[in-house]
């Protein structure tokens, strides 16, 4: 049997002991049924997505550096839903 070694941050191992002990299993088997599923399915068995709001927080940060004003709350939330209308199938 083979051995996987995984570098992650100390938080997020502890978090997802913490997860996964709360529905009964350790990460060692989170990670193998991961694997499973990965090889089964031939592919990430889950969707991978972006955060939908990163475009407009750069967008916003790149505003302030310029010294212009960022966006109102309103102004970001419109352009977040109009971004999340448009990629929803």
């Amino acid at each position: 049997m083979a051995n996987l070694q995984v570098r992650v941050d100390d938080a997020l191992k502890a978090e997802a002991d913490r997860l996964f002990a709360s529905i009964g299993m350790d990460t060692s088997s989170a990670v193998r049924i991961f694997l499973k599923q990965s090889v089964m399915r031939g592919a990430i068995p889950f969707e991978l997505r972006g955060d939908p709001y990163l475009p407009y927080l750069q967008e916003a940060d790149a505003r302030v550096r310029a010294g212009e004003p960022s966006f109102s709350e309103k102004e970001f939330r419109e352009k977040a839903e109009a971004y999340l209308r448009g990629i929803q199938v």
